[in-house]
């Protein structure tokens, strides 16, 4: 955990009753989304899906960061990333 708050895994988004998204990692009082893209998602039709979650999440006020594999080769980088994310806390509300 490397001194992270434990974040929720596989949460499920709802905006009222209507389902946006199940994402991998949420720090709920952040509203900091950590999503792993691997290979799949270079694919042109995955690639346009991920953009349109990405950006209704966004516009529900969620931030929103993607790790891929290559950012295992530096995880030092990766944490301090999170890290940063974290300490700038949740949005202000629009």
């Amino acid at each position: 955990m490397a001194g992270l708050p434990e974040p929720e895994c596989n949460v499920e988004i709802f905006h009222g009753q209507r389902f946006v998204a199940r994402v991998d990692l949420l720090y709920r009082h952040a509203r900091l989304i950590i999503e792993y893209d691997g290979d799949h998602h270079r694919d042109a039709d995955q690639w346009s899906r991920d953009q349109v979650r990405r950006a209704e999440l966004e516009s529900l006020g969620y931030r929103f960061t993607t790790v891929t594999a290559r950012d295992f080769d530096d995880p030092t980088a990766l944490l301090a990333r999170v890290r940063r994310l974290l300490a700038q806390g949740a949005p202000a509300p629009a």
